[in-house]
């Protein structure tokens, strides 16, 4: 995975070469690739090239024209926005992260980036970096970002730590109407994995899924089969393309890539605002995670599948397979007039005084053979995390959502009677509690329950109980979760 997970938990192994899925970082010294691309698409007027030598920032970038997205990026924000949540190595603030409105982290440290590359920060910036003279502009600035630090050096991820971020990102959704998990991180898939991983990965997502967010995570890399978590079938998989829709020669590719999109290179900045190039699939990734969320913060109605499947089945047919299109999608979802609204928005950058000179020998062509820069890695002697093909099974009827009739919490012991849990089916529950000096509460037990009634000891302060049913012979599907909000 392209970010990086520390620690261990109780009853999970460790998540071997988890490594963050970013790629070549190059500085520039003036961005064209945006320009040279819509005077192609005959969207702006030539003047742009003439635009004074003071001025750095594009009005969108490469990316968003390549992925249709022009027009999208201008659409004003409603009036309750939808947020990202990025597990990445963190988040530092400049004026291109402004609109990050949480940095947590699994150690609840204060949730500045740790990795060398800043990899957390560039992912934020190219997701929703507003329009501001400054760096670049993002594909979707008009959602917001929550930032889950998923490492605790800056030079390596664990594999429980991976799964707090996650937890992380469901317990905060409420607060922050998160809709979208964005995860730029990988493992390679070698093999089997082993049960206890794959339960708890499977379990995590799963989780996050009928909660009502979208988990997208990046394809990774190297040539080869696609990486881990995003080969588990229900991850929305993101594989890094060209401009033209062509392979990345280090993009990872198979059956379970379910969207390519803009990842080689990509037209970024430093978090010191200079312009750069990049590539990788941790930057296709949350371009597309970005693009998701906006949809779902213009239609509130989609829900996980919807929202997905409108981004799947109005891609363009490209070499690499479907491609993002978010013009086409967004017109799908009946959304034509805030695209025009988008359009209109689109600021005027007629020149005023003096010129800036593009060189065009100073962008690397699409397809770069250059091999993508691993922002951080685990000791090679760890072996590496063995992963299954998934497949798609036929959608199944769903358990119903649970409901309890008695809930009490007396003296560190919840006690708690199921209503509806039918006769063979399981109930999932979660603890959440608070400790003394923690920022906010973590998964302390996991609990898989075959009778009516619960009854167990906790420490610390409980603070959530979240609560799902599943068929252990797998012939309906999971309940969507109940969420208890308690204090013990």
């Amino acid at each position: 995975m392209p970010a990086a997970v520390g620690g261990r938990a109780a009853d999970a192994p460790a998540l071997a070469g988890v490594r963050a899925a970013g790629g070549v970082v190059r500085a520039r010294r003036f961005r064209r690739a945006a320009v040279a691309r819509l005077l192609g698409l005959g969207l702006i007027a030539p003047a742009v090239l003439a635009a004074p030598s003071a001025y750095a920032e594009e009005i969108f970038t490469s990316q968003a024209a390549a992925a249709g997205a022009t027009d999208s990026t201008w659409i004003p924000a409603p009036a309750v926005p939808v947020a990202v949540c990025i597990v990445d190595t963190g988040n530092d603030a400049n004026p291109d992260t402004t609109n990050v409105v949480a940095r947590l982290a699994v150690d609840d440290g204060d949730g500045a980036d740790l990795g060398a590359t800043k990899h957390g920060t560039l992912m934020s910036m190219i997701a929703a970096a507003p329009y501001n003279q400054f760096g670049m502009v993002g594909i979707a600035p008009s959602i917001e970002v929550v930032s889950v630090r998923a490492t605790r050096s800056g030079d390596g991820f664990t594999f429980a730590d991976v799964l707090k971020g996650i937890d992380a990102c469901r317990l905060w959704r409420m607060t922050y109407n998160i809709k979208v998990i964005s995860l730029s991180l990988g493992a390679p898939n070698t093999g089997p994995l082993d049960r206890a991983t794959e339960q708890a990965m499977g379990d995590a997502v799963d989780s996050a899924r009928a909660a009502g967010m979208d988990v997208v995570a990046a394809a990774g890399n190297h040539p080869g089969v696609v990486d881990w978590p995003a080969a588990y079938e229900p991850v929305l998989a993101v594989g890094a393309a060209d401009d033209t829709g062509t392979r990345c020669s280090f993009a990872a590719a198979g059956p379970q890539v379910d969207l390519w999109a803009p990842g080689c290179p990509q037209d970024v900045a430093l978090p010191d605002g200079r312009a750069a190039w990049a590539s990788g699939s941790s930057e296709a990734t949350a371009l597309t995670a970005a693009v998701l969320a906006q949809l779902r913060s213009l239609r509130p109605d989609l829900a996980v599948d919807g929202a997905e499947a409108v981004l799947r089945s109005n891609a363009y047919a490209q070499q690499a397979g479907s491609t993002l299109d978010a013009d086409s999608a967004f017109r799908a979802a009946g959304l034509s007039d805030q695209l025009a609204h988008g359009h209109r928005s689109i600021p005027d950058l007629s020149p005023t005084t003096g010129a800036s000179s593009l060189n065009a020998a100073e962008a690397p062509q699409p397809g770069s053979p250059s091999p993508p820069l691993v922002v951080a890695r685990l000791p090679a002697a760890t072996p590496p995390v063995m992963l299954p093909r998934m497949t798609t099974t036929k959608p199944r009827e769903r358990l119903p959502r649970p409901l309890v009739r008695a809930v009490r919490v007396s003296h560190g012991l919840l006690t708690l009677i199921f209503k509806n849990k039918g006769k063979g089916i399981q109930a999932h529950v979660d603890l959440y509690t608070r400790k003394r000096g923690r920022a906010f509460p973590t998964v302390t037990r996991r609990l898989r329950v075959d009778g009516a009634r619960l009854r167990t000891r906790f420490s610390g302060t409980l603070a959530e109980v979240s609560i799902t049913y599943r068929d252990p012979k797998a012939i309906k599907g999971m309940s969507a979760p109940l969420s208890l909000h308690l204090q013990s």
